[in-house]
């Protein structure tokens, strides 16, 4: 992707319904570039746009991340996690951890009970675990506390999102049996109750991306809406365990991550940072209604 693909990419992430004529005026390009080019992007796959709902509204508010230490090769022990139905996100990184997985469940109980059957695995040495207390940033879902009184239509509605963020309100209507008027209406209201957050699922084949545990100074809330406001900072979580606060940055280049670093390294809260590439991204399948998950 170039720089215009990229501004695209930036301005769904903002919000992932922008029409053809908002992201031109916005990218300061013309309508017919637009429609070019996301018709070239999404039909190369480079990336999707799609309605992720919140967690709790899945009944998967209990989130943690494990890393886990590996005897032999660490390909076998990512799939073997990856089949695991409660794992979510499981990538193959450098470092002591050859292997980093994300858990999204029911309770803090069912998360206990994952943990023991990845550990007992073949060839998992050891898993090093960090609870989530607050999600700030998330490079797919929506974050904050979400509006969870939901009725058949508002299911039949997110169904289709997740499938098509951009499906047009008159598909959208159909789908849920009432006008594309009411359809708009409470699309709103669910993007703007924090229930779903519809943007663009990028390739990890155009991007580079790495992890970074941080330990910090003072309070970690504010440390966390400093770090938050850097570029480059694609997902961010309040922790607790090993790290203060547990970051993902992603990049087009190495260059443009190292610099993202540096930027999360000179903030006078943070006391320490420690990085981990990830190689190869084995999993990353969020629950969806699709799934069997209730909504609540």
């Amino acid at each position: 992707m170039d720089e215009v693909d990229r501004a695209l990419v930036a301005l769904l992430g903002e919000d992932g319904r922008m029409s053809h004529r908002e992201l031109a005026a916005a990218a300061g390009v013309t309508r017919a570039t637009v429609a070019a080019r996301m018709r070239r992007l999404l039909d190369s796959g480079a990336f999707t746009v799609q309605g992720v709902v919140h967690p709790s509204v899945l009944g998967r508010g209990s989130v943690c991340y494990a890393r886990i230490e590996v005897d032999g090769a660490a390909a076998p022990v990512a799939e073997a996690v990856a089949a695991l139905p409660e794992v979510v996100y499981v990538s193959i990184t450098t470092g002591r951890f050859a292997v980093a997985a994300e858990i999204r469940t029911g309770s803090g109980d069912a998360v206990d009970a994952v943990l023991a059957r990845l550990r007992g695995l073949p060839a998992v040495a050891r898993a090093e675990t960090l609870a989530y207390r607050e999600v700030l940033r998330d490079a797919v879902g929506p974050v904050g506390a979400a509006s969870v009184h939901l009725d058949a239509t508002d299911v039949a509605l997110l169904q289709v999102l997740e499938r098509d963020g951009r499906a047009s309100y008159v598909r959208l209507a159909a789908a849920a049996g009432v006008s594309a008027a009411a359809a708009r209406r409470r699309v709103l209201r669910l993007v703007e109750g924090s229930v779903v957050r519809i943007g663009p699922i990028v390739s990890r084949g155009s991007e580079h991306a790495i992890g970074m545990g941080i330990h910090v100074r003072g309070s970690a809330r504010d440390a966390a809406q400093d770090v938050a406001a850097i570029g480059g900072v694609s997902f961010l979580a309040r922790t607790v365990g090993s790290f203060d606060l547990l970051a993902t940055v992603r990049g087009p280049s190495a260059s443009a991550l190292a610099a993202t670093v540096d930027a999360v390294r000179s903030r006078p809260a943070v006391g320490g940072v420690e990085t981990w590439s990830h190689l190869r991204f084995v999993k990353e399948s969020y629950a969806s209604l699709g799934d069997g998950a209730s909504p609540r």
